[in-house]
């Protein structure tokens, strides 16, 4: 075995990389079938009995036959002059390499002289559906290669693999009419001849520039060299190619023949495309939206040394597997990569767009190399997925448009890296569609309302990189009522438009507005104080009669560290983060949900938010611990929101004085912030007995230790000393 590393086969351009696949498959099937072939990084690693290989390129390689009489243009039709005289001097040629060529060159006039006799327009898609079978059926099996890579037949309906663009050409340019000139020129015997043909077989191969360039068209396969408008600094420069490059391409591009993976797809036309997918803009070259596109080629890129036949056998499945199905869009297909939905023993992929960028012709524009490796956690896209389906289409108004584009590209951002911070933005994204949704009539008649999932395992996630804003968030986002009668509301049903379950809705409805609105519109610390305000308007006594003496905040949710809640109530918190972690926990379902955050460092208290939380939380009184808890008054929420913090601070200090704490004084604070206060006793509170009792009140009755469940501290401190620290 010889081993040849030939640096002139890279990944990248795909002209080069399905040159490589040529090379493999020819040199498997014509000369050593024990040969092997790898990639790495930059070039394409060889190891087979053939100890020159470029000498047997041009001395031994047997063309596979290639012939399209399906298109215009192909050396069949009536003015196809040029590509006829090709074909002509292909049956002519005395080498014994092209017998197979001649054969079908046979078969091929057959069927078009009965294109011709029975009438059929190739312009329609069911005539060219009827020529493509009839010269499936009659040509040699040495052309099922080509015609299965070209054109895909399901139904009577052809269906045309990006890879060779519209049936084996790109506009006018017929990609076998241009394989029949490359193949003349490798192939002149003539001495002369023979020496051009051996010099850019080597120059392809190592990667050298010493032979000219042909002048020709590359086709969409390798940008750099395919001229037009702008493509030099003199203007519009010329199409080059290297005749064994574009031999080779064509050759390659024969392993993405439909075959074996039809059977694995559940849409039979996408069934027969392996690794293709529908275009996304969205990515790391990014495009645009509405750009015109054929699709994506994910071109497999493997390290380990594997025969043809191992090669044979990863094309043939074309494994790209995401939700049980075969990847579709972009999106699933960056899934696959990441939760082992591939086949094993493939490194990488060269993400490739074939995108309408010179004039009318398209390229293959490289978008991505994607590594293959393992991020579990991106299974959890798939928890969110179904839903957006119903919300695409035609007829959606431009607000739902953008809100799914841009869930459309946070999602591909997760199934591509992973990561809480991403999985954050896209359900933040997903959030806004709702909400967007939720805005459209029409939309919401044929969209049902979505199903969030549970939070456990996305919490989980979260928790990676918990921050206070995350903490608050979770405590916000888990808040639910509990009444008596009726169904719950989650902080879900208060802040997007969609009620809860109820007679006549089993799974919930939509609402023409939510219950508390401006939610992404105003402020969210102006929404929260309304949130607190609607609280105090409906609470109810939800645990049966006589439980609280006022209004506490909602009863159930996982508590926020009180250190957070007074770091957002000075505003040390970073809101608009806030906000987009609340989106992103606003998407789950939290319900039966637990969950404690690791103890917090102490607290910097807010005096007035110190004394509210336990009113929030409700507290038992001095006298009677079975009696009615002490909570906030009905109007508190109101006149924190217009800016009456020292009556509210005062009223606190009375009402906590009844329940047996001997508070801090009313202070002068005239720059707390009543709004953010409100907003900061929405969720439930830890730790604020602690915050209580080390810093705002002292004198707690000894028949009061069980029913606050607090432990004293000896050493009382003094509140007219705090008084000082506060003011």
């Amino acid at each position: 075995m010889t081993r040849h590393i030939l640096p002139g086969l890279r990944p990248e351009p795909l002209g080069s990389y399905l040159a490589g696949l040529g090379l493999i498959r020819l040199l498997g099937e014509q000369a050593d079938p024990a040969a092997t072939a790898a990639w790495t990084s930059d070039h394409l690693v060889i190891d087979t009995s053939v100890e020159d290989i470029a000498a047997w390129l041009a001395d031994d390689y047997v063309p596979t036959p290639v012939l399209s009489p399906w298109n215009g243009g192909s050396g069949f039709g009536e003015k196809d002059r040029e590509p006829k005289r090709r074909i002509t001097a292909l049956r002519a040629h005395p080498s014994p390499r092209l017998a197979a060529f001649r054969e079908a060159i046979g078969a091929a006039e057959w069927v078009a002289k009965a294109v011709t006799e029975r009438g059929w327009d190739m312009s329609k898609k069911e005539d060219k559906a009827r020529c493509v079978q009839e010269f499936r059926n009659r040509c040699p099996d040495a052309l099922l290669p080509w015609i299965d890579a070209a054109v895909v037949l399901v139904d009577q309906q052809p269906y045309f693999p990006p890879l060779l663009g519209t049936g084996g050409n790109d506009g006018r340019l017929d990609f076998s009419t241009n394989f029949h000139e490359r193949l003349l020129e490798v192939l002149d015997v003539s001495g002369k001849g023979r020496a051009r043909s051996l010099a850019c077989a080597s120059d392809l191969l190592t990667g050298s520039e010493a032979e000219r360039l042909a002048s020709g068209a590359v086709g969409q396969f390798d940008p750099a060299l395919a001229g037009g408008q702008g493509s030099s600094p003199f203007g519009a420069a010329s199409s080059l190619v290297n005749p064994w490059e574009y031999v080779l391409l064509v050759e390659g591009a024969l392993l993405f023949a439909s075959g074996t993976v039809r059977r694995h797809q559940h849409e039979a036309a996408r069934a027969a495309k392996p690794f293709t997918v529908s275009f996304s803009p969205d990515g790391p070259v990014n495009g645009a939206a509405a750009e015109d596109s054929r699709g994506e080629v994910w071109v497999p890129v493997w390290s380990r040394r594997c025969t043809l036949a191992e090669i044979r056998q990863l094309f043939g499945e074309a494994r790209a597997s995401w939700r049980g199905r075969p990847a579709q869009q972009a999106v699933e297909f960056y899934a696959a990569t990441r939760t082992l939905g591939v086949a094993r023993g493939v490194d990488e992929f060269v993400r490739y767009g074939l995108q309408r960028r010179n004039g009318l012709a398209f390229v293959a524009v490289p978008l991505d190399r994607v590594q293959v490796r393992s991020r579990p956690e991106v299974r959890l896209a798939a928890r969110i997925e179904e839903w957006v389906s119903w919300v695409r289409g035609s007829g959606v108004s431009s607000g739902i448009g953008g809100a799914a584009r841009k869930f459309d590209a946070t999602h591909l951002a997760y199934a591509r890296d992973g990561g809480p911070e991403r999985l954050r933005d896209m359900l933040a994204a997903l959030t806004a569609l709702e909400q967007a949704v939720g805005r459209s009539a029409r939309t919401r008649e044929r969209a049902p309302l979505r199903t969030p999932p549970g939070a456990r395992d996305f919490l989980g996630e979260f928790a990676k990189i918990a921050t206070p804003e995350l903490r608050m968030a979770v405590g916000i986002a888990s808040c639910s009522t509990r009444p008596a009668v009726g169904p719950a509301r989650t902080m879900r049903q208060l802040l997007l438009p969609v009620d809860p379950a109820g007679p006549g809705h089993p799974r919930g409805r939509w609402r023409d507005s939510a219950v508390v609105p401006g939610f992404g519109l105003r402020p969210l610390r102006q929404v929260l104080a309304e949130v607190l305000a609607w609280r105090s308007r409906t609470a109810v006594d939800e645990s049966g009669a006589g439980t609280f003496r006022g209004v506490p905040t909602f009863r159930r949710g996982i508590a926020v560290p009180g250190r957070d809640l007074h770091a957002f109530a000075r505003g040390r918190l970073d809101e608009a983060a806030l906000e987009v972690w609340l989106r992103a926990c606003l998407a789950l379902s939290w319900r039966g949900l637990h969950h404690h955050w690791p103890k917090p460092e102490q607290a910097i208290p807010v005096p007035t938010l110190g004394l509210l939380h336990p009113l929030a939380c409700g507290v038992a009184p001095r006298d009677d611990p079975g009696a009615p808890k002490l909570a906030m008054g009905p109007d508190w929420a109101v006149r924190l929101a217009a800016g009456q913090v020292g009556s509210v601070h005062a009223d606190a200090v009375r009402r906590l004085r009844q329940a047996g704490w001997d508070a801090v004084l009313a202070l002068e604070m005239p720059t707390d912030d009543g709004v953010r206060l409100a907003a900061a006793l929405v969720p439930r509170c830890s730790g604020w007995k602690k915050i209580l009792r080390d810093h705002l009140a002292i004198g707690m009755r000894p028949d009061q230790d069980d029913a606050a469940g607090v432990e004293l501290d000896q050493e009382e401190t003094n509140p007219y000393e705090l008084a000082e620290e506060f003011s």
